[in-house]
């Protein structure tokens, strides 16, 4: 992974653009601009694109353009590289911070954790309008400094939760939210990133 600022970013652009295709494939060029948050680079989203088809990570057709099965598996190997287990479009009120909402699981980060506030102020400068991070440590889902065991005010929330994710102690969730949900996608990715 480069370690320079501007291909991180593209790293995430990269990795926004395979969830995006994953979850909503196939996909057209001008609808995916949008998505990405790039509508006014419609050059790097055809390179992005070409690239993606060029190393079969991608097809195209006459609906857009999907994932292959060879894409499915660099998209693991880009989850990995940020630690990231699991990323769900679910809706988990009242954690949420705006209309549109997505879940990055993260496995053995919750040390990493203090507060939440840096994971939610890179969500922020990711293009989210908040984040809320909760850890799970010896059996208990907490939201940091906020609520230290979250089944005590929402049990049912927190059923729901253990039944949509495999949560393993030192495991963090964060609950990243936009105006759309490729925006919170995208802030909850830069919130992952903070802490891999």
């Amino acid at each position: 992974m480069p370690r320079n600022r501007k291909g991180l970013k593209s790293d995430l652009k990269e990795l926004l653009m395979l969830l995006i295709l994953k979850f909503e494939g196939p996909v057209g060029r001008y609808r995916l601009k949008g998505m990405l948050g790039l509508s006014e680079h419609e050059g790097r989203v055809k390179r992005m694109l070409a690239d993606l088809r060029r190393g079969s990570y991608a097809s195209s057709g006459r609906s857009g353009s999907k994932i292959t099965a060879k894409g499915e598996a660099l998209l693991k190997r880009h989850l990995n590289m940020y630690g990231i287990k699991d990323v769900k479009d679910l809706k988990l009120q009242p954690l949420e911070t705006g209309p549109a909402s997505f879940v990055i699981h993260l496995r053995g980060k919750a040390n990493a954790v203090t507060s939440g506030i840096r994971e939610r102020d890179a969500a922020i400068r990711g293009g989210a309008l908040g984040a809320v991070v909760l850890t799970f440590k010896n059996g208990v889902l907490s939201v940091p400094t906020v609520y230290p065991d979250l089944s005590s005010v929402y049990p049912e929330l927190v059923e729901e939760i253990c039944k949509s994710f495999s949560l393993a102690d030192g495991d963090v969730l964060i609950i990243a939210s936009a105006e759309n949900k490729w925006r919170a996608l995208e802030g909850g990715l830069v919130a992952a990133r903070a802490l891999a």
